[in-house]
């Protein structure tokens, strides 16, 4: 089982950020798993997916692409993704140079997690409509891979048209799709792509989750926030449900909890779950 760093609502420090990842990849933790956000209204009717409450503006929101080149130099083994990137508030374009920019600066050691997202208001501020985030996000994924396999690429949908668009220099190997979201199409985009990432789902519908995503060719990985304490029944069951990492919260996000607790606090939990 992989054992992945969770960094939500985190400062910008650059000692702090370059300390933990240097912790975390000496401790034998297998990555870091990176939140975004932009820029959160404090008034929003959309609920959290997962709190069933609005967000709370006052939240640091990171952004994941600097932290991550930030932490990839100060590492050498130590692997990234985005979980989740909201796809559907950005261009294609940009996600595609920026992430691939990723892969080559970290040796290959980064994975886009990406969903279409949904903070409705922080989607509309960043100057898009809510209402098409998910054609849109499909879209965006056959152009970000085109982008990344062809030296020169077009496309004619209904979001997007254009001819002949080269992405110079494309990623010597194409950054792995990890796709974010609970519902139907999104297990169907992750089964397209390379995986699927998830919040705190029950055993049952992690098990779903993985037979769609994994009924399709290829190497599939799916990754999920642990629903429950660990013990070795819970981490046998994920293993059998097809887990192939978890994303821990090590501490509580937002907090602002110390660099020095931070570390403590991983090296506690690496010495009873990392072998």
């Amino acid at each position: 089982m992989e054992h992945w760093i969770s960094w939500f609502h985190e400062q910008t420090d650059g000692d702090e950020v370059r300390e933990v990842s240097q912790a975390g990849e000496s401790l034998g933790f297998t990555g870091v798993a990176l939140s975004d956000h932009v820029a959160i209204p404090k008034h929003h009717a959309t609920l959290h997916p997962e709190l069933g409450k609005p967000y709370d503006y006052h939240l640091p929101m990171i952004d994941p692409f600097t932290v991550i080149a930030s932490m990839g130099a100060a590492t050498k083994k130590l692997r990234f993704m985005t979980y989740a990137l909201v796809g559907s508030m950005r261009d294609p374009f940009s996600i595609a140079r920026q992430a691939g920019s990723l892969a080559g600066l970290t040796n290959n050691r980064f994975a886009l997690g990406i969903t279409p997202g949904w903070l409705k208001e922080e989607i509309s501020l960043l100057g898009h409509d809510p209402t098409t985030r998910g054609k849109r996000l499909d879209e965006s994924l056959q152009i970000i891979r085109g982008l990344w396999e062809n030296e020169l690429f077009s496309y004619d949908g209904e979001h997007y048209q254009f001819q002949e668009v080269a992405l110079c220099p494309r990623p010597a190997v194409t950054p792995k799709i990890l796709i974010g979201g609970n519902s139907a199409k999104s297990y169907e985009r992750a089964r397209q792509y390379d995986g699927w990432i998830g919040m705190t789902l029950q055993l049952e519908k992690v098990a779903e989750v993985s037979r769609i995503v994994r009924s399709s060719p290829g190497q599939k990985s799916i990754y999920i926030i642990p629903s429950q304490p660990l013990d070795e029944a819970y981490l046998l069951q994920l293993e059998n449900a097809g887990v192939d990492g978890l994303v821990h919260m090590i501490w509580f996000p937002g907090l602002n909890t110390p660099v020095e607790e931070k570390c403590e606090l991983m090296e506690s939990f690496a010495r009873e779950w990392i072998t």
